[in-house]
């Protein structure tokens, strides 16, 4: 059912009846010039922020207090100045002349609502915010537990983008993402698709494009082949070897670009046989990373070394590498008592058998994975492969023993390095390796506090260098996202961290 906007509501009432026929015709005859399709793996499953909010951001219908730059750095959002009042107290000067999308003033009062849902929402429990209030007409003050330097980057997170008032139910729920984009929500087929406008009364730089139509499509042969048939002008998250297809296609374009994003191991340190730090180090040594790299990933991306991808953020510590010895694997399963029995290894009487868990939403994970277990094979490990959907990985390794999950996430999807806590800290961990490392936490909760960049970056690289000893990930390779559109497609920027997708800069 289409919806009737407000923006077609102004139009109608400015032109009459004839006038609003006019528009109806006129957008019949011209949605293939002036509307943009976009193609991704992800689908809308919420219009709700503290659900979805990502996604909402990246097609630029809601925006949050805070941006982050195309240099990876916090950059001004709705709100234009924020400082640090006490190490306990940060306040946010929000723009003036903006409105949301229903018309309504944003105000400290009317963006309240939506970052008390957020910051009181599980997905945040891990910013220790205590309270957030309206202080001045465009004040917002928020209180934190304890020192918490991270904030700021925890602001520019769609799940802090403020909807109008009236959007949110007296049940505290969503009714509709009425946010201040260049980029205002139409309708949307949940699990589908998603249309947007252009929003006629944005404060800065408005769309070129009309009418933008996002589609989640979880097959990546689909979007690229909904593209080659101009039923799409952009196709996000394609294999590695689509570059060369596109890049032959004069109607076509490749757009490669590095993201902070790596496909690591999550090992299960509380059951045998990766309890053992050796096996780990054994399977680490095993993996030949410049392999996958030149015969996967078509060269694009590079082996990881340890979470941060050095040529994409300063935050990336050096480290010693674990460099493919398959022989320095064999001896290291030996020292772990996984004696040599043909082509495997027995202790115990026990078989050296793993499994490795893996998701096919992110292209070439379980090919990845066949790679790896054919060279673990080769050191003596019988390896079994199970592909599953991701939240059923998350379940079920949150709730029982696995062996190892090859996993894939951005490591610096808000630009800060205290992401490291999602993946190591032992109480706020969403990764479920079960490793626990007291000198890690007191890193992590110490960065957490201390404001100068210098200090924190020492806190940050003592914690890489501790997990690439103790190993409770492996990291693999990073990430060269490849994205297609038509070759008449100006003005596409890729965003390093993919936060937004900036199409309103499309022509």
């Amino acid at each position: 059912m289409y919806k009737f906007t407000r923006r077609q509501a102004l139009f109608g009432a400015a032109a009459g009846i004839s006038g609003l026929g006019g528009y109806w015709l006129r957008g019949s005859e011209s949605k293939d010039d002036d509307t943009f399709r976009v193609g991704s793996p992800w689908t809308p499953d919420s219009i709700d922020p503290v659900t979805n909010g990502w996604l909402w951001r990246r097609i630029n219908v809601l925006e949050p207090l805070l941006t982050v730059d195309y240099d990876g750095t916090v950059s001004p959002g709705l709100a234009t100045d924020w400082h640090m009042v006490n190490n306990r107290t940060w306040e946010f000067a929000l723009r003036e002349g903006v409105t949301f999308h229903d018309g309504t003033d944003v105000t400290a009062a009317t963006v309240l609502p939506s970052l008390t849902r957020a910051f009181d929402s599980s997905s945040m429990a891990a910013v220790p915010v205590d309270a957030v209030e309206a202080t001045a007409d465009r004040t917002i003050t928020i209180q934190t537990a304890v020192p918490f330097s991270p904030l700021p980057a925890h602001c520019t997170r769609g799940i802090t983008c403020p909807v109008s008032p009236a959007a949110i139910d007296d049940d505290g729920s969503v009714n509709e993402p009425i946010g201040t984009g260049p980029f205002q929500f139409e309708n949307w087929e949940a699990g589908s698709t998603i249309t947007a406008t252009a929003n006629p009364d944005y404060y800065g730089s408005g769309a070129h494009i009309d009418t933008l139509i996002y589609e989640g499509i979880t097959d990546d042969q689909t979007r690229r082949l909904k593209l080659e048939n101009r039923e799409l002008d952009m196709a996000r998250i394609l294999p590695n070897k689509a570059a060369d297809t596109l890049a032959s296609d004069p109607d076509l374009t490749a757009h490669t670009y590095k993201i902070p994003r790596a496909r690591y191991l999550v090992f299960d340190l509380d059951s045998a046989p990766f309890s053992d730090r050796k096996v780990r180090r054994a399977v680490m040594h095993a993996i030949d990373r410049d392999h996958i790299v030149a015969s996967l990933l078509n060269g694009l991306g590079s082996k990881a070394v340890g979470p941060f991808p050095s040529d994409v953020t300063e935050w990336a510590a050096e480290l010693e590498p674990y460099e493919h010895l398959p022989e320095k694997a064999r001896s290291l399963l030996a020292e772990a008592g996984w004696e040599a029995d043909g082509d495997s290894r027995i202790r115990d009487g026990e078989e050296l058998s793993v499994s490795i868990w893996t998701y096919n939403t992110r292209p070439l994970l379980p090919t990845i994975a066949e790679v790896i277990q054919t060279q673990l094979q080769a050191v003596g490990f019988d390896v079994d492969i199970s592909v599953m959907e991701s939240s059923t990985i998350k379940e079920q390794a949150k709730n029982g023993e696995f062996d190892t999950v090859l996993w894939s996430s951005s490591v610096l999807w808000y630009p800060d390095p205290d992401r490291l806590s999602d993946f190591v800290h032992s109480e706020t961990a969403t990764m479920f390796s079960g490793y626990e490392n007291e000198t890690v936490d007191q890193h992590l909760e110490a960065a957490r506090r201390i404001a100068d960049r210098d200090e924190r970056f020492k806190r940050y690289a003592a914690v890489q260098r501790r997990i690439q000893r103790d190993l409770p990930l492996g990291w693999l390779t990073y990430y060269a996202n490849v994205i297609g559109t038509r070759a008449d497609v100006e003005g596409y920027q890729p965003h390093p961290i993919e936060s937004c997708y900036h199409l309103e800069d499309v022509t």
